[in-house]
């Protein structure tokens, strides 16, 4: 008697699934933290506060000068796309507004910082395990 087993590989449905989840996540985090970052920054003009947001990977900000001095951009609808890369997803967060980032100058962007640092730990793996559960990976 002989007994066969057939073996299903499912591989590169699977790696789908992880990249789509990564993706997800990054988004995610990326846009937890603008929010954290918005709420971290000082307010003088408010310039700053409405244009940090989460954009593509290299964003040049067309566009963000004539729409923030009257709406948050976090506001506008448009969830970023993570860019897949050998480095693994990416976005960015940030203000593309050189005039909104006056105290920044120089300093790099210590309120995304501080935004990020306040996200990072149990609020990211809450957003990354999400992302994995709805991809039915865990």
């Amino acid at each position: 008697m002989t007994v066969t087993m057939e073996r299903s590989w499912f591989g590169p449905e699977i790696q789908t699934k992880v990249d789509r989840a990564s993706g997800r996540a990054i988004v995610a985090t990326a846009l937890e933290v603008a929010v954290e970052t918005k709420k971290l920054t000082d307010i003088i003009s408010g310039d700053l506060r409405r244009s940090i947001h989460a954009a593509p990977y290299r964003y040049d900000g067309a566009g963000d000068e004539l729409a923030a001095p009257t709406a948050d951009l976090m506001m506008s609808g448009v969830v970023p796309h993570a860019t897949k890369t050998l480095l693994g997803h990416l976005v960015e967060v940030g203000s593309w507004m050189p005039y909104a980032c006056v105290e920044w100058v120089g300093r790099g962007h210590p309120g995304v910082t501080q935004g990020l640092e306040s996200v990072r730990g149990i609020k990211v793996d809450m957003i990354v395990r999400k992302a994995f559960q709805e991809e039915g990976l865990i």
